[in-house]
């Protein structure tokens, strides 16, 4: 049982390491003229896409589709929920308050597992946890901010939209424990990025057309951003969460995206790598390591 954990762990964090990776897709195709909300669709368009051939292959014909009902309620309210609208939040809140003010907010998320994990899950919220958690959001903030808070408003609705960022982002741990978690990762991937494209299909209004030119080297750059942290980013993602029984701890796992963003940064588009944003990084690892020190009382407790 505890390989089993320690494994959904390492599946989690690796697809944190997949996610920091989005930063790059969404930068190229920034350049290239995609605006956020059309990146955000067509991200999840391309996934959907994707899955839909890799499900194929996967199952040999469409064994992998069939999904119970409990999957398929949690798959929905994943998509609409934690893809859709928090990615229309996140975009919002990044556009009236700026984007290191809106990334403080977004990382409140843990904060809201932990509260639900408690109220919905049961789960015990021991100190370790707490002080995880608390060190872990500070190390984010520092890891994608370096401390510096230029450019930033006092923006009330924006402020709002962040706290929902952050809110309908950290939802997706619990949601899946509705059913999503139950499912074949490669199910539970396909149906939760579908109803987000879905949902995002009538919020980014792509029907009306685009103020951009779909070259070659963008459709390449498409079916890595839907392929690499997407598709299989949440195949391994959704895979770890099943083995996985103490939900609190995942986003904790999970917040490595931001030290492989702020490196893929450094390295690729030659992003500045201030102290603080070394500090930040190395309390994130911190954070990592206190989550997995068990207390002495529930040591006891468990044996």
């Amino acid at each position: 049982m505890r390989n089993e954990q320690s494994q959904g762990y390492i599946k989690v964090f690796i697809a944190g390491l997949l996610w920091g990776t989005i930063g790059i897709w969404a930068t190229l195709l920034g350049r290239m003229g995609m605006g956020s909300m059309m990146t955000a669709f067509f991200r999840l368009l391309t996934a959907t896409v994707l899955l839909f051939f890799i499900l194929i292959v996967k199952g040999k014909g469409f064994r992998l589709f069939k999904i119970s009902k409990k999957g398929l309620i949690s798959c929905i309210l994943i998509g609409f929920l934690s893809q859709a609208l928090y990615n229309y939040f996140y975009m919002y809140a990044v556009q009236t308050t700026g984007m290191s003010v809106a990334a403080v907010l977004l990382y409140t998320s843990p904060i809201f597992v932990a509260i639900l994990s408690r109220m919905i899950l049961k789960e015990n919220m021991t100190k370790n946890k707490i002080i995880a958690i608390a060190v872990n959001i500070v190390g984010c903030v520092l890891t994608v901010t370096g401390g510096s808070f230029a450019g930033a408003n006092i923006n009330m609705t924006g402020i709002i939209m962040g706290v929902l960022a952050g809110f309908t982002y950290g939802l997706m741990p619990i949601l899946s424990r509705i059913g999503a978690d139950d499912e074949e990762a490669y199910t539970s991937s396909f149906y939760g990025l579908a109803f987000g494209a879905l949902l995002l299909f009538f919020m980014a209004h792509p029907y009306t057309g685009v103020d951009f030119e779909f070259t070659p080297q963008m459709i390449l750059v498409l079916i890595g951003f839907g392929l690499i942290p997407s598709a299989l980013g949440y195949i391994v993602y959704f895979g770890g969460l099943g083995q996985i029984t103490e939900t609190s701890k995942v986003p904790v796992f999970c917040s490595v995206e931001n030290v492989a963003a702020a490196a893929f940064g450094f390295i690729i588009f030659h992003e500045s790598f201030t102290a603080l944003k070394v500090i930040g990084i190395a309390l994130v690892f911190c954070s990592i390591v206190i989550m997995n020190t068990k207390n002495k009382a529930s040591s006891a407790q468990n044996q």
